[in-house]
């Protein structure tokens, strides 16, 4: 089983695919910043605080993507009096998971390829609904900070010297892995590596990829931004002519040369592309228009 790496006296996490915090609270007890995609994510969550002499009294979800929090349920049904912390306008998603494929299906009856646990989690309740700012957990005093932009309200926890960055920014070996890294809003996650950056502390550890210090961070945050205007230059590309949602992302996908290898994966990437889209005609560089096509959009 793997243990838990403690980066400081009451700040831990379990590595993985998923990073999944840990922070040491009153009373032996702990405070989860995430739970991985599924129950056997949290089991071994839960049995690696355990080993550590820990129990879980509390969940921190960062956002609602369901490698994030699809092992709530799991938690909040095996442990008793465990509460659920999430940012208000990500709670919704938590409860009623179906809403996660609804909107990738552009608000349609999402097809049934759709419901499974790399999209739609497993729902949980939400006992606590915060907003960004200080707050108390179990005793412990948190920070909330917003870095919005992968996710509609997505928030880094900070404690003590360390940020657990959610998806707030993403390690080398994620970026080479998907390409595109994937935004609800592009010009949000520009603005919030910024607000990661001017973080005082000592450590962050995002959701995917190594934990940095200030120097790895530096260098993991410019692969960031390159990744991302990389992904604009594609897809101003792609639109050099009027091209539909569809034709943009069969474009990208043939320059990168990663084509989807399921229905799940080619709606999460093609939601990513029509971000891009919306940043690029907000920033005065596209037009979106109707055609006999339908809806296109163009490079200016």
């Amino acid at each position: 089983m793997t243990e838990l790496v403690f980066v400081s006296e009451r700040v831990a996490y379990l590595p993985g695919t998923n990073n999944l915090g840990v922070i040491v609270a009153e009373g032996r007890t702990a405070i989860a910043v995430d739970t991985g995609i599924d129950k056997e994510a949290a089991r071994l969550l839960r049995r690696a605080c355990e080993a550590a002499g820990l129990r879980l009294c509390a969940v921190f979800s960062t956002h609602h993507h369901a490698d994030h929090v699809g092992g709530n349920d799991y938690l909040v049904r095996n442990i008793d009096g465990i509460e659920v912390y999430a940012p208000r306008r990500e709670a919704a998603f938590i409860e009623d998971p179906y809403l996660e494929p609804m909107y990738l299906s552009s608000g349609a009856r999402p097809l049934g390829v759709l419901h499974n646990k790399f999209v739609m989690a497993t729902p949980s309740p939400v006992h606590h609904r915060v907003e960004p700012g200080a707050l108390t957990i179990a005793g412990v005093e948190l920070q909330v900070v917003p870095i919005p932009g992968h996710s509609l309200a997505q928030v880094a926890v900070v404690i003590d010297d360390v940020c657990f960055a959610a998806d707030g920014f993403f390690g080398q070996r994620v970026l080479n892995k998907y390409g595109v890294p994937y935004a609800h809003d592009v010009a949000a996650q520009y603005a919030s590596f910024d607000v990661l950056m001017q973080l005082s502390v000592a450590q962050w550890i995002p959701g995917h990829g190594e934990a940095v210090d200030r120097v790895g961070l530096a260098s993991t945050m410019d692969a960031n931004r390159a990744a991302v205007m990389h992904s604009r230059d594609l897809v101003l590309a792609a639109i050099a002519t009027p091209q539909t949602l569809p034709a943009t992302v069969a474009a990208v996908q043939n320059v990168l040369a990663m084509p989807s290898a399921s229905v799940a994966q080619y709606a999460v990437f093609a939601s990513g592309i029509a971000a891009y889209l919306n940043w690029l005609v907000a920033d005065g560089a596209a037009v979106a228009e109707l055609s006999d096509a339908g809806l296109v959009w163009r490079a200016v």
